[in-house]
């Protein structure tokens, strides 16, 4: 019944309204309906809200949305981090070895060398760069790079070691990225075709774009010999490239390539990977020829490195030898290269590649007794080189650098054996003596532990037991001693020795017929 309000009250008993539709009421309450008068002329609710539409603010709508999805690819990139390799810190059994090794010379990339910071000059020109991709990125995505490496601030902090960051505060970890990042960009990235259309689009900025392009981005692409930013200078790359401390996660990079190009497919990883791949050619690493891609699951610069630098042929031979090292499971210690000469009969020689073979310098082959090695240029950064990607490695399952590493300073570790090498035309070094060389392969794996039986870990493990069993014949043994004998007068002592023993033992063959016959002339 209705109230005074125009309400109705539902008695506490069963009612039906309408067909199949029952209401049931309670004994301690009573429920309030009210009805509304419906007026035809008036618009619905899905009108209203039709006609309320206008009103409402998309740009909040696009922006709650787009912070969506990067929270999602955030949190994306976090399960993706999780399974790839982190950036620690150098063990300190490597580092009292050689501290020089692991520490950046001009360039602090990162939060483990922050302290120290850059020279000034690079420091000027990180602010630069940061200033030329923001120009950049304006262009193409609203606000630029502003609040990007806030939001990658905490997955970044989970890529170091905690200790190490503990330090730094949000807003400093965020100013380190965005400052190395945008560096590391104008580096090896080649952003001067997107300048030119970002000028075409926006005039008024023209002149500006142009006065950072001359000072950041003359050298971010094709040619990095003439970077302003030390993207040629072989001290920038040994400090940016071949560290494995002085390194931020890729995806940082990704992130800012993104916002500077407004493109979200565009890959940062191709065209640093063709940057890292320049500087292993030039210094005899790989080959001109690549055919292997960047590997999608990189996590820095120095990962992508060692994804470069990995044997091309050594399945072959782990594959063909694995029956015959069964029996034989221990691998001890490789011997110098003069002895193996010596006693095993080896022979050393420098493995040449046709210009369209691919190949690194790992491609250690042993063809019958000639041991094929390809040549390896020493120079200055060639010990920081091979230091760093043996520590990265012991974060790794297959660890190829690591066992050529202890081939190499086994083999070469003396003088002598160096001469016999730089000879052979396997090692090209530019230090002072061939001993320096010698002590720099003596003591390149100062702290190095590596299972050397297992074969996943150590490709060189076949090889090893081939030269082994050489070593153990008493063939070769004989075989080396003779071939090396370096006094030619000894070699033609010994061979005149051969002559007479020949002729003593012709002479005692005729001799012992002669008596069997009794002594008798022959008949005519």
């Amino acid at each position: 019944m209705p109230n005074d309000t125009g309400d109705f009250e539902l008695e506490p008993t069963k009612k039906t309204w309408g067909e199949g539709i029952e209401t049931r009421g309670e004994d301690s309450w009573t429920k309030t309906v009210t009805i509304e008068v419906v007026d035809a002329s008036m618009p619905s609710k899905h009108e209203l809200d039709a006609r309320r539409a206008p009103n409402v603010d998309y740009c909040d709508l696009e922006a709650g949305k787009q912070a969506m999805v990067e929270e999602a690819e955030i949190m994306a990139q976090r399960d993706l981090w999780s399974g790839t390799v982190p950036i620690s810190k150098v063990p300190e059994r490597h580092r009292a070895g050689d501290e020089s090794s692991f520490t950046p010379h001009d360039v602090a990339i990162g939060p483990y060398h922050a302290i120290s910071s850059s020279f000034p000059r690079i420091e000027k020109q990180k602010l630069c760069c940061v200033g030329f991709l923001h120009s950049l990125s304006e262009q193409r995505t609203e606000g630029g790079l502003m609040g990007l490496p806030e939001k990658l601030e905490p997955l970044v902090r989970a890529c170091y070691d905690p200790d190490a960051v503990s330090h730094m505060t949000p807003e400093q970890l965020s100013t380190m990225l965005l400052r190395d990042g945008c560096y590391l960009l104008a580096c090896m990235v080649n952003y001067l075709d997107i300048m030119a259309a970002a000028a075409a689009a926006a005039a008024n900025n023209n002149k500006n774009a142009d006065k950072l392009a001359h000072s950041c981005s003359s050298s971010s692409g094709k040619d990095v010999d003439s970077s302003s930013t030390g993207g040629g200078d072989s001290t920038v790359v040994r400090d940016t490239v071949f560290l494995v401390e002085n390194q931020i996660p890729l995806f940082v990079l990704q992130r800012i390539h993104e916002r500077v190009t407004g493109e979200t497919t565009s890959s940062a990883l191709e065209r640093i990977a063709l940057f890292v791949r320049k500087q292993l050619q030039v210094q005899l690493y790989i080959s001109k020829k690549q055919l292997r891609p960047a590997p999608p699951q990189t996590s820095h610069l120095q990962h992508l490195l060692h994804a470069y630098i990995q044997p091309t042929n050594s399945s072959l031979p782990q594959a063909a030898m694995k029956e015959n090292t069964r029996a034989r499971q221990r691998t001890g210690r490789w011997h110098r290269a003069v002895e193996y000469r010596t006693h095993g009969n080896v022979r050393f020689k420098r493995r040449v590649f046709k210009e369209d073979d691919v190949w690194t310098i790992l491609d250690v082959r042993l063809q019958g007794g000639t041991l094929w090695i390809p040549r390896l240029r020493v120079d200055g950064n060639t010990w920081t080189i091979l230091r760093n990607l043996m520590v990265l490695e012991e974060q790794i399952p297959r660890r190829p650098v690591t066992a050529y590493c202890l081939f190499m300073s086994q083999v070469a570790g003396t003088p002598e054996d160096v001469k016999l090498l730089v000879r052979s035309g396997i090692v090209e070094h530019f230090l002072a003596s061939d001993e320096q060389v010698a002590q720099g392969f003596a003591g390149l794996c100062r702290g190095v532990v590596m299972d050397v039986d297992n074969i996943d870990r150590n490709y060189l493990k076949p090889v090893w037991h081939e030269m082994e069993e050489r070593c153990d014949s008493r063939v070769h043994r004989f075989m080396g001693w003779f071939c090396q004998l370096k006094n030619i007068r000894i070699a033609l002592a010994i061979l005149v020795a051969l002559i007479v023993v020949a002729c003593q033992l012709t002479q005692t063959f005729y001799a012992v017929v002669s008596n069997s016959r009794g002594g008798q002339e022959p008949k005519p």
